[in-house]
């Protein structure tokens, strides 16, 4: 079994062919569910396929900070999809990865607008920075292309930075 980065390239080069080849499996792979329920307070737990996480707000914002915020969740699912982004695209290129690590921050333009204190802005992130730490033989010009085409094909990335809809339905409970 040949390895790099930690992948399996036997297992990578046959979820690329049978995606490629199969257009049921590559549109069963345009779809991803979860679903959250409130647990009381800001509190909440999401499930997603056999995980769960939980959900609270810090205490600024009149949680209990039993753990991350939505918004923290954002970071991170994009620093996340980043990082596995970085990692395909480098064993796609035969690129060894030492050490890898992102550091990001996001800016909310005005979270008076998610308090309903103002109608000026909203109340979504304006800006989020992403600060990659790659320990690789490989010259920097490489890693530069590397994070380029990461960023350019990162899904969490692109529903970040296009207009996306959201089709809310209601179920009242009796």
């Amino acid at each position: 079994m040949a390895e790099l980065n930690g992948l399996d390239l036997g297992k990578l080069e046959e979820v690329v062919k049978l995606v490629s080849e199969n257009r049921d499996k590559a549109e069963e792979l345009n779809r991803w569910k979860a679903r959250v329920r409130w647990l009381g307070g800001f509190k909440a737990r999401a499930y997603v396929r056999d995980h769960t996480f939980f959900i609270d707000e810090p205490s600024d914002l009149a949680g209990v900070d039993t753990a991350p915020n939505a918004v923290e969740y954002v970071l991170s699912a994009l620093g996340a999809c980043l990082t596995v982004g970085f990692i395909l695209n480098a064993t796609k290129n035969g690129v060894k990865i030492e050490d890898f690590e992102i550091a990001l921050e996001g800016k909310i333009n005005n979270i008076l607008t998610f308090l309903g204190l103002s109608r000026e802005g909203h109340p979504g992130y304006e800006e989020i920075t992403a600060r990659f730490y790659v320990k690789s033989d490989a010259e920097p010009e490489v890693i530069k292309k590397i994070v380029d085409e990461t960023v350019a094909t990162s899904p969490v990335g692109n529903t970040l930075t296009r207009n996306v809809k959201i089709n809310p339905s209601i179920s009242v409970l009796g």
